[in-house]
């Protein structure tokens, strides 16, 4: 897997609103030894993407596999990213004391980029911020990469299981939770990461075990093979010598460990 160079805003605009070039790396066989290489592509433009028709197929590990198992449920997560790149965009455009120029939103993008120079240091970080936040849903509603890993873990922002996706190819993830909508990129999908394996490994249930077998040196002489160590088969095991001993007191062992 390649990986990708920092991105300015000029470049998540560029990725927005241009045809661009899409990389998709894979490995060949030479002899006994591999090599890697992209395979390059000319894509248009991830908001003309959006508001199409028919999304991009994935290609998966194990081969090429449509872009989504639902399409209609795809159509309407593109159109509803489609319009809150709208939405939002327009927004900051008013904010900036501009008319909204333009019929679709690839130049309100535009527009906004064009006004960004001459913005307080400030309004330009908030500016990168959400369109960076675009760029990442747009890609992963795409779907040009692997497709969306969604696991069945909860949003560490909002609280809401089962929004979470995650395109593990471009180190990529965001919530679909309308109320949240919250994204992570390389520099913190990892505490993502963290949070979906702390609270997988706090969700998963505690497996009750037998202890180790241990069986005491020298071996004592033990003629009752009626209890064996289910584990190593010894009678001279501890479990077998306990199961032995609570016979003779008369307690069921199976409710002992109930």
């Amino acid at each position: 897997m390649t990986t990708r160079p920092p991105m300015e805003l000029a470049d998540y605009v560029r990725e927005l609103t241009e045809h661009h070039s899409h990389a998709e790396h894979y490995q060949i066989r030479r002899g006994h030894t591999w090599y890697g290489a992209n395979h390059v592509t000319k894509v248009p433009p991830l908001i003309a993407q959006l508001w199409a028709n028919d999304l991009p197929s994935q290609a998966a590990e194990a081969g090429t596999r449509p872009g989504f198992g639902s399409k209609p449920a795809a159509r309407l997560d593109a159109l509803d990213t489609a319009a809150r790149i709208d939405i939002g965009a327009h927004r900051w455009v008013t904010d900036l004391g501009e008319h909204p120029r333009g019929v679709d939103t690839i130049d309100l993008v535009r527009q906004l980029h064009g006004l960004t120079a001459s913005a307080l240091t400030v309004t330009r970080v908030a500016i990168t911020r959400d369109v960076r936040s675009w760029w990442t849903q747009a890609r992963i509603v795409t779907g040009w990469d692997s497709p969306a890993w969604s696991p069945d873990n909860t949003c560490p922002m909002c609280g809401e299981r089962g929004t979470l996706k995650i395109r593990l190819g471009d180190q990529l993830g965001m919530c679909s939770n309308d109320a949240c909508r919250v994204t992570w990129e390389p520099s913190t999908i990892g505490l993502l990461a963290d949070h979906i394996r702390a609270e997988s490994s706090a969700e998963r249930p505690v497996a009750r075990r037998r202890g180790p077998c241990w069986c005491p040196l020298p071996r004592p002489a033990v003629s009752d093979l009626a209890f064996l160590c289910p584990a190593c088969g010894s009678a001279s095991c501890r479990h077998a010598v306990m199961a032995r001993l609570l016979d003779e007191l008369g307690v069921d062992e199976s409710r002992m460990r109930a």
